[in-house]
């Protein structure tokens, strides 16, 4: 499994940011993103994308992992220019 050039957003919670948790996250490679501990005004899934990307896919199966990456990909791809620069702005502007 490649692991290298991974970004990990958790919260600082102390599970999160024990010794043992940050050895494994560099033994890794990875790069872990700043985020307040226990912070529900900024949970990711509150983020632009995630709404309207469960309404999305709402309904559809997907058997496999390769499947569902498809799926998300398509869906992605269908949404137009604005819909990105809406969610830009709110993360920038608030």
């Amino acid at each position: 499994m490649d692991t290298g050039n991974g970004l990990l957003m958790h919260d600082n919670a102390r599970p999160h940011a024990s010794i043992r948790t940050r050895e494994t996250i560099a033994s890794f490679g990875w790069t872990t993103l700043p985020h307040p501990s226990y912070s529900p005004d900024l949970a990711p899934s509150d983020y632009h994308l995630f709404g309207p990307m469960k309404q999305g896919l709402r309904g559809k199966h997907c058997e496999t992992g390769e499947e569902l990456k498809n799926a998300l990909k398509t869906w992605l791809k269908e949404q137009l220019i604005q819909f990105y620069e809406t969610g830009i702005h709110a993360l920038v502007m608030g």
